[in-house]
């Protein structure tokens, strides 16, 4: 049996949510709490398997709770719950140790399955949060790309987008055309692209 505990403000989310909960066969709902600090105070008594957390809460926020709790219980589980889809919120609930982000419009049909999943290790999310995540990483991948290019490097693709033939270039930095074909051959190896088109592409989302 999966225990959970439900913090949420909204009286008829939280019973919506412990209603569906109840009625599944493998899950008990061992409290609700209509504030952050209520649940804290009984978090070592009750020790749920997963906490269903909303964001906006009176008082301190679900994600200043999620932190709180993971500092002292970095094995403690949390599938947050909210109407907010901001990058902001997003990533700051990721980052203070939420397993799972589902948006509540989106969180009734397979919550006991999102439950499941994140007690099983998984990470449970709303389609658009998902694609939020991997857009950033995708973000942070390229950053970490172009702060692999030397100096030199990155003079040579800033000059590229600039719209400068290698020629051009060569001719501005007093090196050979061949020396900036290496270069633009390194850059693209680093960035991992093919053309100038894509190399640019990549620059310039940064």
């Amino acid at each position: 049996m999966i225990t959970i505990c439900i913090v949420d403000d909204q009286k008829i989310m939280s019973q919506t949510l412990q209603t569906i909960a109840d009625d599944s066969d493998n899950i008990s709902c061992i409290g609700t709490f209509a504030n952050a600090e209520a649940f804290i105070e009984v978090y070592e008594e009750l020790l749920p398997d997963v906490t269903l957390m909303d964001i906006d809460l009176p008082g301190m926020s679900g994600i200043e709770a999620i932190f709180t709790i993971k500092s002292k219980y970095p094995k403690a589980k949390f599938l947050v719950l909210t109407v907010f889809n901001d990058d902001e919120k997003v990533f700051k609930a990721i980052k203070a140790g939420a397993g799972g982000y589902l948006l509540k419009k989106q969180s009734f049909d397979y919550l006991i399955e999102d439950i499941t999943e994140l007690h099983n290790g998984g990470a449970p999310m709303s389609p658009e949060i998902a694609r939020k995540v991997i857009s950033y990483f995708q973000r942070t991948e390229e950053k970490s790309q172009l702060s692999e290019l030397t100096e030199k490097e990155r003079i040579v693709l800033e000059l590229i987008v600039d719209g400068f033939l290698y020629k051009e270039i060569a001719a501005k930095l007093a090196i050979t055309i061949d020396g900036v074909k290496k270069h633009a051959h390194n850059i693209y190896e680093k960035l991992h692209v093919r053309t100038r088109s894509e190399a640019i592409k990549k620059f310039l989302s940064n």
